[in-house]
């Protein structure tokens, strides 16, 4: 018989806690995958051994969550593992943080300690999910419950970070009740299940005929290798290859043609007019959204921008710079202050971020158009429908990810931002996974992973704001005040 030792008890609650985020529908996994990790911390009483069981903790989650690092077809295989291995010992400061506020208030509330963790862990996940270089919230909890539709309906009031809350708040009304099995914690324990479920229910729009206004718009993905992509002189060949899974829509005269992050994968509106003119010649009536390296010159130099630009049969729009970048893949962070870091060659690109939020015009609807990773930033989709974005849409290149899971990691967090914010969301990529997904967060078509394809779609416009949308994460910043407030009240009363 296997004796569940204390790093036997932490390692199952990391491998289940991780396993939830994978695309193998596991998310159920999460409602109970804390317990063990709770388990072990109620016996601990050193500070140091705290920190111990949160560094063993998070090192086995964000390795099983994000390996895939690893295996980026960008760089070389050692650089790809070295890169892993950094991020998954930098996130996981946030196993270690929490351990160790855990380890304080277990010390001053120690019959109670647990009821406090969910307030903990939120805080955590919030203030560490604004710095960029742990992803941003990809490894967030709330993240294994996409499969979930009806209960994270509740992203409308709380975003992400009340789906997180509630998991924790699961697993320690489960906890307790294994402790202390009397029928009211059990009671207890169902309420906590249930109230979110029927709460989403409630929050789910009702299908009607949306009287927005609407667009006949196409999403194009090409399923460009890299290897294809970013040869030289391949520009043209990838143009060629967009146009052509674009034309029979262009001669139907549809609103809007939708292409990938760095479709044009060369600096057309700078120095390849006749690429351009091609473009333009084919549009007609149609206009085209499409992802494009862009420059600019100042008095300081040359300034490169991963951009969004809107084009039609006579006219190029002032281009939307995408604002985050991707650490230590499209800038070395701090470099912008720091100019000599640029010279530090890893493989990655040195854009410059962007400091405008452009929204696209398109028949009198505004559009909100941002690139790859920036569709895992709730903050910032929220800035752009306060803005006045009526539909967001997401530009990507995953194709540095041949196989799963990166791919469907990164496609099904864009149905948060859906919900989040009630707008509907086009995700065009380049390899995968193109997806349309309904203000309620239902993905209505999509295209699969390493398939070239085009999804034709009438989208309706939204107009009216959220809680979320008009509030932000407050859920986030109430439990970090408790949070607080509980941490404070342990050093004064210790003084």
């Amino acid at each position: 018989m296997v004796k569940f030792t204390p790093t036997i008890l932490i390692i199952l609650s990391a491998i289940m806690t991780g396993l939830a985020q994978h695309p193998i529908h596991l998310g159920w996994l999460a409602w109970f995958s804390i317990i063990p990790f709770l388990l072990v911390l109620n016996k601990l009483e050193r500070l140091k051994d705290f920190i111990k069981i949160g560094f063993i903790w998070g090192i086995i989650y964000n390795l099983t969550v994000i390996f895939w690092l690893a295996m980026n077809i960008g760089t070389t295989p050692f650089i790809g593992l070295i890169s892993m291995f950094a991020a998954v010992l930098y996130c996981s400061l946030n196993s270690i943080i929490i351990c160790i506020m855990i380890g304080l208030i277990k010390s001053r509330y120690s019959q109670y300690w647990f009821w406090i963790l969910p307030f903990i862990w939120t805080s955590v996940e919030y203030i560490r999910n604004m710095d960029l270089l742990t992803g941003g919230p990809w490894t967030a909890l709330a993240n294994t419950q996409l499969d979930f539709l009806v209960l994270i309906q509740n992203a409308e009031l709380t975003g992400i970070y009340g789906i997180s809350f509630w998991l924790i708040l699961l697993n320690v009304s489960i906890y307790n009740w294994i402790v202390r099995p009397y029928p009211k914690f059990l009671f207890a324990m169902a309420i906590i299940f249930i109230l979110p479920w029927f709460t989403g229910l409630v929050l789910m729009p009702m299908p009607s005929t949306n009287n927005g206004q609407k667009l006949a718009i196409v999403t194009v993905q090409p399923n460009i290798h890299l290897s294809q992509k970013w040869k030289s002189g391949g520009a043209r060949d990838n143009i060629q290859s967009l146009l052509t899974l674009s034309r029979p829509f262009i001669e139907e005269g549809v609103d809007l043609i939708i292409w990938p992050e760095s479709a044009t994968s060369s600096y057309i509106f700078q120095n390849n007019q006749f690429l351009l003119n091609q473009i333009q010649t084919e549009l007609r009536e149609s206009q085209l959204l499409s992802g494009s390296p862009y420059y600019t010159d100042d008095v300081y130099g040359r300034k490169y921008y991963n951009s969004v630009v809107l084009i039609s049969s006579n006219s190029v729009s002032i281009p939307y710079h995408k604002m985050i970048l991707v650490p230590m893949a499209e800038h070395i962070p701090l470099s912008n202050y720091f100019p000599l870091l640029k010279k530090i060659n890893l493989g990655q690109a040195n854009f410059t971020p962007g400091d405008n939020f452009k929204l696209f015009n398109i028949n009198n609807i505004n559009i909100a158009a941002m690139i790859c990773f920036e569709s895992t930033i709730p903050s910032l989709s929220a800035e752009f429908v306060r803005r006045g974005s009526e539909i967001l849409v997401y530009l990507v290149n995953d194709g540095w990810y041949e196989y799963p899971p990166e791919p469907q990691q990164h496609a099904k967090q864009a149905i948060f931002r859906a919900v989040e914010n009630r707008r509907p969301v086009i995700r065009s990529t380049n390899t995968g996974i193109s997806m349309i997904i309904d203000p309620s967060g239902n993905i209505t078509n999509s295209i699969p992973l390493n398939k070239s394809g085009v999804i034709k779609s009438q989208i309706a416009s939204v107009n009216e704001l959220t809680f979320y949308t008009k509030y932000g994460d407050v859920f986030a910043i109430l439990s970090t005040m408790i949070s607080i407030i509980f941490i404070l009240r342990i050093f004064i009363r210790g003084k």
